[in-house]
């Protein structure tokens, strides 16, 4: 099976490429556990799988034009696109797929950071609704 070291991964929030502004980026998704346990259920715990939640955590480099300028905007907003290509620009294809979904942006710190260190910002968003895989 092939493995992928992410070195070249591409990040586009509401139609500005913040990649070179992007450390490390996880795109998560997760299904709620609904219990259906009943008298039926031979003393066991029984469950089905509910709504699907997703969510996006990028570890930024802070830059007051090119990131500060564009998420303090968004704080509050309506959702809006971003796209995540872990291999790149390359065309989507079944060895580089492209994620597409809406953001919802929460939360941002504009200054994090010690005397000497790089002025980062992590960052864990809500995707509203669902992520679309283009393989093609």
């Amino acid at each position: 099976m092939a493995k992928l070291v992410l070195t070249n991964s591409n990040v586009i929030l509401n139609g500005t490429d913040i990649t070179s502004s992007v450390a490390a980026v996880t795109l998560s998704t997760s299904a709620a556990e609904v219990p259906t346990t009943n008298f039926g259920s031979g003393g066991a715990v029984t469950r089905v799988s509910g709504l699907i939640d997703n969510s996006v955590t990028l570890s930024l480099h802070n830059d007051y034009n090119a990131i500060d300028g564009l998420i303090m905007p968004l704080i509050g907003s309506t959702a809006v696109t971003m796209i995540v290509k872990p291999a790149g620009t390359a065309a989507a294809g079944t060895a580089s797929p492209h994620y597409t979904f809406s953001v919802l942006c929460t939360e941002f710190s504009p200054v994090n950071g010690a005397v000497g260190e790089l002025n980062t910002a992590d960052v864990t968003w809500p995707i509203s609704g669902t992520i679309t895989k283009a393989t093609a």
